[in-house]
């Protein structure tokens, strides 16, 4: 190690002054959120199991839970432009052993945005129609609704999604989405095709990097991409950057972690 290196000080100054006082503030909070779910899930690592896709990304996979087997996603998201917009979800989902080919989930997510906030209840249902180890395909078909909890016009819309997984090696997975959204924006009613890409690459045992592009005809696009550190067997950690490819193109910064049992 050199001996000039700087005192710790020093490098926490030089940080502080490099970025504005906003972003600092944002990325502060990821890292907190990134560090509190860690610390609050590793006990029960040791009797769960974790595995690649879901969480904050967009792009879904083909994939299900094992029949018998849980997850529960978590995130929370932050736009590098507006330090006082975040997006905060948690998201838990089983397959139970009755139905082998059918998971069931929820997703409650907290907006809040200029002083307003918005709670958002989302029931999910994904199918499995095709598992096919030998070809290296997984075929399901997923759907979700989308209730605001605080709003006079509660129901916000629905979403249905073809999702595929080719598994192209052991380290490699493309996920291809094409689907149809139903949405209320500004009390309009849309309705629009969706689709997305995604791949997955295991670069070690405990490190995956994934990245997404996806999109509505007529409507948004965005991207994300990072890093998914596999903690173990059981637990994954999030953090990903995106940004809208359309309009103001905002971008974000996101931490999550999955946990199975």
């Amino acid at each position: 190690m050199s001996k000039h290196r700087p005192h710790r000080s020093s490098r926490s100054a030089s940080w502080g002054h490099t970025l504005p006082a906003a972003k600092s503030r944002m990325l502060k909070r990821n890292l907190l959120f990134l560090a509190l779910t860690a610390g609050a899930t590793a006990t029960l690592a040791l009797c769960s199991k974790a595995q690649a896709a879901g969480g904050a990304y967009v792009v879904d996979d083909g994939a299900i839970n094992a029949p018998g087997e849980c997850n529960v996603d978590v995130w929370y998201q932050s736009t590098r432009h507006q330090g006082s917009s975040h997006n905060s979800v948690i998201a838990p989902a089983c397959t139970f052993s009755q139905l082998p080919w059918v998971q069931l989930g929820a997703a409650v997510q907290r907006q809040q945005a200029d002083d307003h906030g918005e709670t958002q209840l989302s029931p999910q249902i994904k199918v499995q129609l095709l598992n096919r180890e030998d070809l290296g395909l997984q075929l399901a078909l997923a759907g979700s609704a989308h209730w605001a909890l605080n709003r006079h016009h509660s129901f916000d819309g629905g979403d249905l999604t073809l999702p595929l997984t080719f598994s192209a090696s052991d380290r490699l997975r493309l996920n291809l989405n094409a689907g149809w959204t139903h949405a209320y924006d500004e009390g309009e009613q849309n309705h629009r095709w969706t689709w997305g890409t995604g791949v997955e690459y295991d670069l070690m045992p405990s490190l995956t990097l994934i990245a997404e592009r996806y999109g509505q005809r007529g409507g948004e696009q965005g991207w994300q991409a990072g890093p998914r550190l596999h903690v173990g067997q059981h637990l994954d950690l999030d953090l990903i950057v995106g940004q809208h490819l359309s309009e103001d193109r905002d971008r974000w910064l996101t931490t999550g972690a999955t946990l199975r049992f």
